[in-house]
């Protein structure tokens, strides 16, 4: 098993272990087996919710909350934690170079800016005479289309 750089979230929080490429595992405190596991650019959001009657059958306590990670429509992983761990497991993911809103997004260039350079470039060659009139009239009818 690939082992893991941990970040203790506080007393009663539990730990986050980063295991680089962006997959992380929450560990609750006293806890073995880690609560989830999951690859930081699949979560696109957080909640948090009253713990169920199912929760509480499936081990959350009556004072916990549950932790819900979301991704692309779907539940990713929902743990039980301590009041105000929430906060602390959602700020250190947010923080994490790995999370959507920290990777740089290659935006495509808009399509009116591309077609503006052609025509640019295409004045330019009628300028200085490699196209004639005629031809840049139909090259630019042909961009424009």
């Amino acid at each position: 098993m690939a082992s893991g750089q941990s970040h203790g979230l506080g007393v009663g929080s539990g730990s986050i272990i980063d295991y680089g490429g962006g997959v992380i595992e929450y560990r609750q405190t006293g806890k073995l087996l880690p609560a989830f596991k999951v690859n930081i650019a699949d979560i696109t959001g957080f909640s948090v919710r009253k713990a169920t009657r199912q929760d509480k059958k499936n081990g959350a306590s009556a004072f916990q909350q549950m932790l819900v990670l979301q991704g692309s429509g779907t539940e990713l992983a929902s743990c039980p934690v301590n009041h105000g761990t929430a906060a602390k497991v959602e700020e250190w993911i947010r923080a994490h170079p790995s999370y959507r809103g920290n990777v740089p997004q290659h935006a495509p260039v808009p399509a009116q800016a591309t077609i503006a350079d052609e025509l640019a470039k295409l004045a330019e060659l009628r300028d200085t005479g490699v196209l004639s009139p005629d031809e840049f009239a139909r090259a630019k009818a042909k961009l424009l289309d």
